[in-house]
């Protein structure tokens, strides 16, 4: 695993606490009950010496248990891995159990009587060239089979391929291809649909003992139930699943008699011995129940409260039932007498640590994501932690640079792998640094996107976009996608080079290249939307270039500067040809770039951990409270490293598909097809017979940034 993490940039520096004793952190799931809202406050009513602090996610909450900042909070075995390689001292005081057992699941394979030899062999002789019922990965830790513990179990059967030419996740799949003579392997096998279909059409042998040709998760042999159908009507010869499901499903020890008889199937035990239905099982996998972690220090005060929590209280409506609410308890917390630490607890459950500490391939593989602040940094290497819990391969690096150009330098000179960057920087990494984005952080609200619209005074008079030609102009960034979208818009709508394109305002002010990391052109307005919209509310511009989320802040008095004046109302010039959005152009707001020549099993690669990350730590699902969060605060601060507003991450395909195909003016569709670039070279003048008098402090600028570039 990767070193220790870095808790130096991380504080809690904007939560206060007074006259608490012990503090628990929550982490709110994602569906319409909030049990912080509803609980928390009658902790407070009680005089419980209790008091909530809201986590982001459950890493957040070990961040601040590690911060001294919390005294407790509930987490999954899950969450004990990444904290055990996170070098996080805490103490595991009890274990909060639904049912009167040891472990939360047990693993068991169970295979038709059909396949089992006449004399004692090695188990993987009892299973090569069977028909394998597989459950299907999915993003629950369990159920089906997490990435982690599917492939620790084939990993026990299965040997090791690491061809260099295929990716991790195909070297998986060939290896279980070749083994198995078939399978039922149904539902994704990466979240990108183009790369599963790929795959799926290269090892057709996975989905052929599968109802359907489609191999989908509307396949009735997708998931858990669907496996033991596989097998019960002899589909498939083995299983790996939840010994509960396997019990319910043939209604072993049941009064009712099963409609398939369990006689004819068996246990497979790890040595390759096998044992009937109807008798002990014998198991692959625990997995251990959530449990109660607390700092060391307050370890003793936490056992003792937790421990004083008794049955009847689960039920009564004063704090000691909000606690029980808040710790989701179904039963009285099992007390560990004493206190474990998180490498011992976890080494009591059959193979659980295990699956966790596979070794790779050899030599390893990793994707390096190049961030610009020791913030990003921290957040890349907590992703990447929680990737790892999840099995996600290749493992994730993280290097910090000094800002976004040196990130795109360090991708193009194969320092990096990967960088992600707004759509500011699309024009640069696609024409200086020989990068395309390979995903794009996504969102369908268009206040939401990255959009340029001409904003103008109402009082000015200005109608539509020939009004411009003349006036004062402001541009948040020099080269960035307001710059290239209007200086392309006019030289389409105008028919004049760059050139003549950028000389059509009278005068420029835009953010830029110089040393104090503001140039001005003719103007000393600052620079950034925010001081786009102050100079045209002031009159030093006669039009700003700025983005409809800007703009919505400044409507809505979300903007608390001096200069923001209400008499002055701001407009919007709408395109002829874009009256419904009234945008100029628009883009994705996130990009995750990568080199233009990488091989395409390594974009691949690429394409499916990023995608994966998303899945489990994205918005996909509404009802789950994840490990960690990819889209939201982070240490406080929003936008670090993904934008808090984004949905999901998709490749190019999202360009194409409904509603962003049907939306005109995509700056990003232009920048790849090579039509929105204004070269370099474009803007010499040599590019056209004359030059206004305020464009020779643009050339000088240009001249600077080429240099330092």
């Amino acid at each position: 695993m990767s070193a220790p993490l870095d808790f130096s940039g991380y504080s809690d520096s904007n939560t206060l606490y007074f006259f608490v004793s012990v503090r628990i952190c929550i982490v709110e799931g994602k569906g319409p009950f909030k049990r912080a809202a509803t609980f928390c406050p009658i902790l407070d009513e009680g005089n419980s010496g209790l008091e909530c602090v809201l986590g982001t996610d459950q890493l957040d909450c070990l961040r601040r248990i590690t911060k001294k900042t919390v005294d407790f909070g509930v987490f999954s075995p899950e969450d004990l891995i990444a904290a055990q390689w996170a070098n996080i001292d805490v103490l595991v005081t009890h274990e909060l159990r639904n049912r009167h057992r040891p472990y939360e699941r047990s693993v068991v394979a169970v295979v038709n009587n059909r396949i089992l030899p006449d004399n004692e062999s090695p188990l993987e002789a009892v299973l090569r060239n069977t028909t394998l019922c597989h459950p299907g990965v999915g993003v629950n830790t369990l159920r089906p089979l997490s990435d982690t513990l599917s492939g620790y179990l084939e990993s026990l059967v299965i040997p090791r391929a690491c061809d260099p030419e295929l990716t991790l996740t195909e070297n998986k799949l060939k290896a279980v291809a070749q083994f198995f003579n078939k399978a039922c392997k149904a539902g994704p096998w990466v979240p990108d649909r183009d790369g599963d279909m790929e795959l799926k059409r290269k090892y057709k042998s996975l989905c052929a003992a599968c109802a359907g040709v489609e191999c989908s998760v509307d396949d009735k042999y997708w998931g858990p139930a669907g496996a033991l159908q596989c097998l019960a009507e002899g589909a498939g010869d083995a299983m790996w699943g939840d010994l509960d499901d396997v019990l319910a499903y043939f209604e072993v020890n049941s009064t009712v008699s099963s409609p398939v008889s369990p006689d004819h199937f068996s246990f497979l035990c790890r040595d390759g011995s096998w044992r009937p239905l109807t008798g002990p099982p014998c198991t692959w996998l625990q997995r251990p129940w959530p449990v109660v972690v607390a700092k060391r220090k307050a370890a003793k005060d936490v056992s003792d409260l937790i421990s004083s929590l008794k049955e009847e209280d689960l039920f009564r409506t004063n704090w000691r039932g909000a606690l029980s609410a808040l710790l989701e308890l179904r039963q009285a917390p099992t007390a560990l007498n004493p206190n474990k630490v998180a490498l011992d607890y976890l080494a009591s459950a059959e193979g659980f640590r295990e699956a966790y500490s596979q070794s790779g391939c050899d030599p390893p593989r990793h994707i390096t994501l190049c961030t610009t602040s020791l913030l990003e940094r921290n957040k890349c290497e907590w992703l990447s932690e929680a990737a790892a819990v999840y099995g996600v391969k290749p493992p994730l690096q993280c290097v910090v640079k000094s800002n976004d150009q040196d990130c795109l330098s360090a991708v193009q000179s194969g320092d990096s792998d990967v960088s992600v960057a707004s759509g500011d920087l699309l024009a640069s990494a696609v024409r200086d640094h020989n990068l395309r984005p390979i995903l794009y952080e996504v969102t369908p609200i268009v206040e939401k996107m990255d959009t340029v619209m001409a904003y103008v005074r109402r009082s000015d008079d200005i109608n539509k976009m020939a009004d411009l030609r003349g006036k004062r102009a402001y541009f948040p960034r020099f080269d960035g996608i307001s710059f290239h979208s209007v200086i392309n818009y006019i030289r389409k709508n105008e028919n004049l080079n760059c050139y003549d394109a950028l000389n059509y305002f009278s005068e420029i002010c835009a953010g830029g290249v110089n040393n104090n990391g503001s140039v001005k052109f003719g103007c000393d307005v600052g620079s950034g939307e925010i001081d786009g919209l102050k100079a045209l509310v002031e009159g030093n511009v006669d039009v700003a270039f700025v983005s409809l989320k800007t703009f919505n802040m400044y409507l809505n008095k979300q903007i608390m500067e001096p200069w923001v004046n209400s008499d002055v109302e701001i407009v919007p010039i709408c395109p002829e040809e874009n009256k419904k959005y009234c945008y100029i152009a628009w883009a994705n707001i996130g990009h995750i770039f990568a080199s233009k020549t990488i091989s395409p099993m390594r974009r691949h690669e690429i394409i499916t951990v990023f995608t994966k990350l998303d899945q489990l730590f994205g918005k996909h699902q509404p009802f789950h409270s994840v490990m960690f969060t990819l889209y939201g605060k982070y240490n406080h601060q929003p936008d670090v490293l993904f934008h808090n507003n984004t949905k999901i991450l998709a490749t190019e395909n999202i360009l194409g598909m409904h509603p962003y195909g049907s939306m005109p003016l995509n700056f990003e569709r232009a920048i790849l097809n090579n039509t929105a670039i204004c070269q370099m070279s474009d803007f010499t003048p040599n590019a056209a017979c004359k030059m206004a008098s305020t464009f020779f402090i643009l050339i000088a600028i240009l001249i600077v940034y080429i240099v330092n570039s």
